[in-house]
This record gives structure tokens, C-alpha cells and sequence, in this order.
């Protein structure tokens, strides 16, 4: 792309592509496309109230969110199930599920929950070996699933929907219900209509305990039997060794993997960049807990929530939300692709980000070339690479830096974020300028004879050239600050002032666009009674009318029989002018000179006008008040106006012009302080109910002899 005075440019972002050969430690945002740090877990904090804690729970040990601000949990000592409100703090235990037993609706020590999208609750009734569905609000027991004795008592299983120790659940698409059946050794999905489907899993596992569902299909499995958590997707299968001790195990919907240990740790893996399905360990995160992480859920707004049992209060079990960006990762790295001038021994001249750069934190770039795109692509990115050449350690936002690499057809970037802990840089995109244009060729020869001296003055003057190319990319574009479309929302006020347009605080940013973009015209109509209307709608929201009262004159017109039809020409009264026998007393008369008594009927009424707008006869001072604003700030210097708010009557003599001032509508009862002036702007009316009653020939107050009979 060409850009004048800049020459041409590579321009990388979450849009256009971030040409990334390599990252690590680094995630790219969902929602912007942004390059960041990798997020670890961190910051956790009591759910609940300690003492509220203590009142509902004994011991949870598995939670499960439904996606609408309610956690669920099931407590393996009260054999009942609990229910969170977030928003609240509140917690209900939910009626007619549990309480010790082996019977159909009781439960004993239960170690999973699951909610399917139509609200039904799915349990893991662990001693009973056996997995129960409850239907939402009534909680009707709808599904049964297990081995039974002779004597129809819960028993261990083997076969289909049977289980031996059954753990957690977790519900997947099309309401699949994955189960994991320690004891079995394996995960089976089962429909919730109890439609079996298939054994998952059933190799490699020992004592599988914890699972958790991520999107395209990918399922972690924690297997405490081999120390590891098992990471499967359509086709692939991993296994996580990374985590001593791990327990619990959640996926965001990022597809993250967050793995819980037995220590209060939080482990985060990612996947691959360049390798789908394939994860590694992206960083752990101190909690603040010192205890076992028993169980962890991802709720999409809200975060993480885990079951902890805390070391320093006897393996009591709590639970914990745990911030899921806490703290980030110390350092990563980003290296770009090959980038081609097509240019041979192309002098690249600099680099400029678009980034953040919070205290503490910094974004190093370092640059290498070379005329072919294949040799250093082996050796990029090998440790202790020394070719790299070191152009700026930016610790401030939107840095820039000149290549500081030699000639070369194609340009490698290697961008190292480092954090301090609790923020990341953010980088959001990224331009290379090339070739170097330098204001060097602008100077005489003798400044370029000397390579070492070229080399430096060349450097130098790249510095000014960085100020200038800046000022000469706004001179460039700054046609688009006088487009209401293209213009950026910051400038809008600005350009609303080159074209005299009074801003509405309470005006929308595409409202303020469609205001500039038909200033002109407005100007063209001001003063105008269509200026005027228009200028009320636009501002007060209000469709208005404007009678202009040189309109409403009756003017005499001389019949054939010479006489006026009994129209009044005017009164001497009107100006009280002095004349004798007339107007002479004093106290009576003005001495006025204007109008001339030969034009004093056309002045009558002149330059003045009336806006009539539809009003709420109980809210209309606010609208008046706004109406009149805009009418002194549009109307002529000289036109006189009269603001009145048109009320659902007709009054003769009030309101009464029959299209333009009188309003059919319903009737306004007394309101003391506002409408309270009665057979004018009030009325004392009954209630409907009353209303509906004499409009049937009866009332609510009988009266003997007149509306009721003694029989």
C-alpha cells in the first residue's frame, strides 16, 4: 500500500492477519483480536459470607453453573442439593431431592451435578451407584439410571447406563450427559431421554474423577490414577503431566483448560498456535488458598467458582470464586514471519505499534534480515539466536523505533512483552514502514561520502522524520475530519462548531452525524417557519406548528352594495394615540409615531407567531421550557413568538381552530397544583369502575325509591 511521503508498509493485526511464526506466552483476545500476555488464575475470594458458609453447607463437593446467575451445589454430608444466586448471595435448598437414603428421590454422599438447558438437574448419586435426573421447578424424579438388586435396592454395575462409583457429570450438545464411572474405569454418554450412546473412554483410564466439557468437542478428563489429566477432541488424545496432584479441572470458552492441584494452585493450558488440539502449560497461578482445589466450574460471566478443602481449617470444605485473569504470565514472545519487500537489499526503515504500555511493564523489538526467506527461518527461533539487532525497549504506549538491521529482502520482528505480574502490554497492531526514505538524499553529496558518518546523519534524521511523517499522515487525512461520516466521534463537537451546530448533550453519535450531515441545508431554511419546525423536531423530539398571525387578519373587502359586511376596520383605541376629543385624557393616550396611521391595520399582529405543540397536560412545562429555547435561539431577531401547548380539549374561544389548535381527546381529572381550575382545565369525574356500572343502568350507592326496590 502506498501512503504519500511514507513510502510502502506491512500491516499486521487481529483482522488482517498477525503473520505470527511463533508465540509464546502470548494469547490473541476473542474479542478485539489483540495480542496479550497469557492470563493466569489467580486473586480468590470466599463465595459466600463465612458465617452463611458455615449455616447452609457441611460438606460440598461438587458445583455445576447454569449459564443465568445460579450455581448448584450438592453436599455429600446433608445429601441435598443448594442453590446460589449470584446476584443475591442468597442460597435455597431445593425441595424434594435428597435426604439420606436409598430410596428413588434421596441420595447418599452424591459426588456430581450437571443442569441441562431446560433447567433439569442431573445428580451423580455416588454410594447408590446410580445417576438421577429431577425436572426443573417441580423436581419430578424423570430418569433413573443403574443396576438394582433382587430386592430392587441400588447395586454396582457393569453394563450399559450401569456404573460402579459413578463421579462427576457433565452435560454436553444435544442434551448428551457424560458420566464418569470410576469404578468402571470409563466415561459413558447417555441421552437424557436415557438413550445410551457410547462408552468415551475406557483405555488408559485408572480412576477417573473430574471432567469438564469445552467447545468442538474436546473433553479433560482428570484420571487421579495416572497423575494426569486427559485432553481429547475429535481425533486426538493428550495427555497433561504438567500438574502434580491434579483434582479438578474446568474449559472456558476460549477452549483454556484450568487444571485445580492439591496444593491451592491453579494451572492454565493453552492450545498450540500452529498445532489444533494440541495443548501446553501456559503458566500457574497462585490462588491465596493453601488447601485442594475438590471441584472447579467455568461461568462464562463471572468467572471461576471451586470447592476447596482448606489445610488450615482441617480439610473443611468452602466455596471459592477465583478470578480467572488475576495475574499474568512474566514474559512472551512474538516472532513474524518472513516479510518480503520484493525489494532486493531493501533498507526497512521503522516500526510503529499501536499498543498499551501499562507502569511497569515494556515491549522490546528486535529486527532481523535477510535476502532470502528460507535460511533464518531455521535459526530464528533457536535459543541463544545472536543476530537479532535490538531497536527499542518501549516502556510508554504506541512506541516506534527504526529498523536497526542491515539491507535485506525480507524482515523478521521479534516482540517480547514483559509484565509486571498483575498487567499486560496490549498490542494492537502494527506497521512496517519500507524502504527508508531519509530526508538524507535531501542534503548534498558531501554528507554521504563517508559510510560511517552516512550511517549516523542517516539515523539521525530519522528522528525529526518520525515527527514529520506524523504531521504529514494528518495533513494526508484531513479530509476526513470534514466528513460527518468519516470524521472520529472525538472530533465531532469540533467539526459541530465550524458549522454552528448547537450540540444536544442527549444526542446519539449517529444523531449528531445525521445533524452535521444536513447543516447545510438547516442553515439554507433558518428563520423559516420550516426551519423552525424542523429545528423543534430536531432538538426537542416534538412535531410542532407554526401559525403566523399576519395569517389569521380579516381584512375588509368592499362589497357591490358599498358597504364592509359588518367587518370592523380597527379601533382608535388600539394605539391610544393623542387626539383631541379621543384619546386626550391623561393618563389614556401615548405619544407613539409608529405605525403610520395609514398602515396601522397591517401592523396589527406583525413579525409575531405562535408555536402549538401536543402536550401532557400533567408534564408539558419541561417541553415548553426546552420549545422556547429553541425558538429564541431560530426565530428572526425582530418576530415575537408565543409558545402554546395544545391540551386534549376543545374551548371556544380557548382552543377552538378546528385543525390547528383543538385536540379531541380523553378527559384530564383534577390535579391540584397542576389542573385544578374546574369547568376550564378540570373535571370532577367517577371512577371507571363506577362508569362501567351506569353505563349497565345501575350504581354503587343504591338509593331507596330511586335506584333500588324494597321487596
Amino acid at each position: 500500500m502506498n501512503l504519500t511521503g511514507l513510502g510502502r508498509y506491512w500491516f499486521l493485526d487481529g483482522v488482517a492477519g498477525w503473520r505470527a511464526a511463533s508465540h509464546d506466552g502470548l494469547e490473541i483476545t476473542s474479542s478485539d483480536g489483540k495480542l496479550v500476555l497469557d492470563a493466569l488464575p489467580g486473586s480468590a475470594k470466599p463465595l459466600l459470607d463465612p458465617t452463611q458458609q458455615a449455616a447452609e453447607f457441611k460438606c460440598p463437593t461438587a458445583l455445576c453453573s447454569d449459564g443465568h446467575g445460579h450455581l448448584f451445589v450438592v453436599d455429600a454430608a446433608l445429601n441435598l442439593v443448594k442453590r446460589i444466586d449470584l446476584a443475591r448471595s442468597t442460597v435455597t435448598t431445593l425441595p424434594a431431592i435428597g435426604g439420606k437414603g436409598a430410596a428413588p428421590r434421596e441420595l447418599f454422599e452424591p459426588r456430581g451435578i450437571a443442569v441441562l438447558p431446560t433447567g433439569a438437574i442431573v445428580i451423580s448419586d455416588t454410594r447408590n451407584h446410580h445417576i438421577k435426573i429431577f425436572s426443573p421447578a417441580t423436581y419430578t424424579l424423570i430418569q433413573d439410571w443403574g443396576a438394582n438388586d433382587t430386592l430392587g435396592q441400588p447395586n454396582q454395575g457393569s453394563g450399559r447406563k450401569m456404573f460402579r462409583f459413578p463421579w462427576a457429570v457433565a452435560v454436553g450438545d444435544c442434551d448428551s450427559i457424560y458420566v464418569v464411572d470410576r469404578g468402571n474405569r470409563r466415561l459413558q454418554k447417555i441421552r437424557a431421554d436415557g438413550t445410551w450412546q457410547r462408552e468415551v473412554a475406557s483405555k488408559g483410564l485408572v480412576s477417573p474423577t473430574r471432567l469438564a466439557l469445552g467447545p468442538g468437542g474436546l473433553l479433560a478428563v482428570v484420571d487421579t490414577g495416572t497423575n494426569s489429566v486427559a485432553v481429547m477432541a475429535p481425533g486426538t488424545f493428550q495427555q497433561l503431566l504438567d500438574v502434580e496432584n491434579p483434582l479438578s479441572v474446568a474449559v472456558d470458552t476460549e477452549a483454556r483448560v484450568y487444571v485445580g492441584d492439591g496444593e491451592g494452585l491453579m494451572h492454565i493450558f493453552v492450545s498450540e498456535p500452529n498445532t489444533p488440539n494440541s495443548y501446553k502449560l501456559a503458566g500457574s497461578g497462585i490462588t491465596g488458598f493453601n488447601g485442594a482445589i475438590v471441584d472447579l466450574v467455568w461461568d462464562s460471566p463471572n468467572g471461576l467458582f471451586a470447592i476447596v478443602a482448606e489445610s488450615s481449617k482441617g480439610g473443611q470444605q468452602r466455596l471459592w470464586k477465583i478470578d480467572p485473569s488475576g495475574a499474568r504470565v512474566h514474559t512472551g514472545t512474538y516472532i513474524t514471519q518472513a516479510l518480503d519487500s520484493k525489494i532486493p537489499n531493501c533498507q526497512w526503515h521503522r516500526v510503529l505499534l499501536d499498543a498499551s504500555v501499562p507502569p511497569s511493564t515494556s515491549i522490546q523489538i528486535d529486527s532481523f534480515t535477510a535476502e532470502t526467506p528460507a535460511d533464518p527461518i531455521s535459526h530464528a527461533t533457536t535459543p541463544g539466536f545472536n543476530q537479532w539487532k535490538l531497536c527499542v525497549k518501549a516502556v510508554n504506549d504506541n512506541p516506534d523505533c527504526l529498523v536497526q538491521s542491515g539491507p535485506g529482502r525480507y524482515l523478521w520482528l521479534r516482540l517480547t512483552f514483559n509484565s509486571n505480574r498483575s498487567q499486560s502490554p496490549e498490542l494492537r497492531s502494527l506497521k512496517i514502514f519500507y524502504p527508508r526514505l531519509s530526508y538524507l538524499q535531501y542534503l548534498p553529496a558531501v554528507y554521504q561520502e563517508d559510510e560511517t558518518s552516512r550511517l549516523f546523519l542517516d539515523r539521525f534524521l530519522s528522528i525529526f522524520q518520525s515527527e514529520f511523517d506524523d504531521l504529514d499522515r494528518q495533513i494526508d487525512r484531513v479530509w476526513q475530519l470534514f466528513n460527518p461520516g468519516s470524521i472520529p466521534a472525538k472530533h465531532l463537537n469540533w467539526l459541530a462548531s465550524w458549522l454552528a451546530v448547537v450540540v444536544n448533550p442527549a444526542w446519539s453519535e449517529n444523531k449528531l452525524r445525521r445533524m452535521l450531515r444536513k447543516a447545510y441545508r438547516a442553515q439554507c431554511k433558518r428563520g423559516t417557519v420550516k426551519g423552525l419546525v424542523r429545528a423543534i423536531h430536531d432538538y426537542v423530539g416534538v412535531r410542532a406548528v407554526v401559525v403566523e398571525h399576519f395569517k389569521l387578519r380579516r381584512l375588509p373587502i368592499l362589497s357591490s352594495g358599498a358597504s364592509f359586511n359588518g367587518v370592523k376596520l380597527w379601533s382608535r383605541n388600539f394605539y391610544k394615540r393623542l387626539q383631541l376629543s379621543v384619546n386626550s385624557r391623561i393618563g389614556d393616550f401615548q405619544l407613539v409615531s409608529d405605525p403610520a396611521p395609514d398602515v396601522e391595520p397591517l401592523n396589527w399582529d406583525a413579525n409575531q407567531f405562535t408555536v402549538l405543540f401536543l402536550a401532557n397536560p400533567y408534564g408539558s412545562g419541561n417541553t415548553e421550557q426546552q420549545i422556547s429555547q429553541v425558538v429564541e435561539r431560530e426565530k428572526p431577531v425582530h418576530a415575537q413568538a408565543v409558545i402554546c401547548p395544545l391540551l386534549p380539549r376543545f374551548r371556544i374561544g380557548v382552543q377552538s381552530s378546528i385543525g390547528t389548535d383543538s385536540v379531541v381527546g380523553g378527559i384530564s381529572h383534577l390535579a391540584l397544583n397542576r389542573l385544578a381550575t374546574l369547568g376550564y382545565d378540570s373535571i370532577l369525574g367517577c371512577s371507571p369502575a363506577e362508569r362501567k356500572l351506569r353505563e349497565l343502568g345501575l350504581t354503587p350507592r343504591p338509593v331507596v325509591g330511586r335506584s333500588s326496590l324494597l321487596l
